[in-house]
């Protein structure tokens, strides 16, 4: 789906929705898992499965949650893409990781200098949902664990 100023949006994408009137309240967290027509309004809808931030949980923010942590959840809604506000980036630990360093080294102007590895001919298959060069900080989170909102209780991500 593409925003009338150019933004592009796809099945699979993560974005952040408008969770309230203020300023100050975090957006929520979601994948998006299918675009659709409302066949009574005319309207763009989406599909989404939510994140949850360790805030939103039962347990709440622990110690041992990171700042950019988010968790994922079998939680669906139907929503209209009115809603978003942007998109966003929900990486793998492994992929946080590698990114927060790139970010370090391209800060201190150290720029990585060509790999004898070769790159795989098939490719990454995340390469699409990695962000592109440097992105704002509150647009980048990462998922390890899974929240199960019916018995409200954290699981390890099995992925």
């Amino acid at each position: 789906m593409r925003h009338k100023e150019g933004d592009v949006v796809r099945v699979r994408d993560c974005v952040l929705l408008r969770s309230g009137p203020r300023k100050t309240d975090l957006p929520f967290v979601a994948k998006i898992a299918a675009l659709w027509e409302d066949p009574e309004t005319s309207d763009m809808m989406m599909s989404i499965l939510w994140y949850y931030r360790p805030e939103h949980t039962d347990s709440g923010r622990r110690p041992d949650d990171l700042p950019d942590e988010i968790f994922a959840s079998k939680h669906r809604d139907h929503l209209s893409v009115a809603c978003i506000e942007d998109r966003c980036f929900v990486l793998t630990f492994n992929e946080y990781c590698r990114y927060r360093r790139f970010l370090r080294l391209f800060q201190e102007g150290v720029y990585p200098i060509a790999t004898p590895v070769p790159d795989p001919e098939e490719g990454y298959c995340r390469k699409d949902r990695q962000p592109p060069g440097c992105v704002v900080p509150e647009l980048l989170f990462f998922c390890r664990r899974v929240y199960d909102y019916r018995i409200k209780r954290l699981l390890k991500n099995p992925y």
